[in-house]
């Protein structure tokens, strides 16, 4: 069943006219401007013909045709698009070229962050430029599957680093974009997974103005082994302005504040800071009645 729905898929692709796409064709190849491309048909057939799109692709100084491969010479944009192979009117196989731009990118389109060293949890990457709507990710060093893009936004890849020994080979993350002019790009980005940790939000706790603060539930353990460094900063009451809370060793916050928030970050590594929790509301502390000399309570 599977490989008929493969197939109808496959018919469905070649036979319509295409000019543009909006997913990672199956079977694909680049040109550069200027280049050569050569597509050859995957058929036992002796003799083949090619279209491009719908039409039939004729000898000439740019588009040789040998056996049965296509040479595309002095490759240019108009070049672009759906390549079939037929047989006596059989469409046998089919190649989409896409405009190769990857010369004009650097790996700042790409970014990771791990939230644990724990190799149970994933790392999660964001991929996005202008001009590109469809984008793919996969882990080379672990010769993983590519990923798609998740509703949130991000790339969650799956990783086996041993959280307890040294790493003894960066990570590095393969991405791809094709956009819907048929451009497409690759490009990678390589580091150890101790350079892209950025822990959760710290799990804060208030009970009147005593603020308890704990490492994020997905930190990894022991937290004594893999210590954090903890901010905690305040809103003042009256103003509004937010300041940096010092507790001087305690867990009291300072008279005069009306919210708290925090963030963490690993002590040993220095690591990027987590985002900050949520605003939490400080209780206001109730001022005591004292009474007046003749006995009667005042504010």
């Amino acid at each position: 069943m599977g490989t008929i729905l493969r197939t109808v898929c496959f018919l469905i692709f070649c036979i319509t006219s295409v000019s543009a796409v909006d997913t990672f064709p199956e079977k694909f190849a680049l040109g550069r401007i200027d280049g050569h491309v050569t597509l050859s048909c995957d058929t036992a057939k002796p003799h083949v013909t090619w279209k491009h799109d719908s039409e039939d692709v004729e000898p000439s100084e740019l588009a040789e045709l040998k056996d049965k491969q296509l040479i595309l010479h002095n490759f240019q944009e108009d070049q672009m698009g759906n390549y079939t192979c037929w047989s006596e009117g059989e469409l046998l196989d089919y190649t989409y070229i896409l405009l190769d731009e990857s010369w004009k990118f650097i790996d700042s389109v790409l970014s990771c962050t791990a939230e644990t060293f724990n190799c149970t949890f994933k790392i999660s990457c964001r991929m996005d430029q202008a001009g590109f709507n469809v984008f793919r990710l996969r882990n080379k060093r672990d010769d993983s599957s590519w990923v798609q893009r998740s509703e949130d936004g991000f790339f969650y890849l799956t990783h086996s680093t041993n959280p307890y020994a040294e790493e003894a080979k960066q990570l590095e993350v393969i991405g791809e974009a094709v956009s819907s002019s048929d451009r497409y790009f690759n490009i990678s980005h390589s580091f150890y997974l101790r350079d892209i940790i950025k822990p959760g939000s710290p799990q804060i706790n208030m009970s009147k103005k005593s603020i308890t603060v704990r490492p994020p539930a997905s930190w990894a353990k022991p937290e004594s082994y893999y210590p954090l460094e903890h901010e905690i900063q305040c809103r003042k009451r009256d103003d509004g302005k937010e300041v940096s809370c010092n507790l001087n060793g305690t867990n009291k916050v300072p008279d005069g504040m009306s919210h708290v928030r925090g963030r963490c970050r690993d002590l040993l590594l220095l690591s990027q800071w987590s985002d900050w929790t949520p605003w939490q509301n400080v209780r206001k502390g109730r001022k005591k009645k004292q009474k007046s000399k003749n006995g009667t309570k005042q504010d």
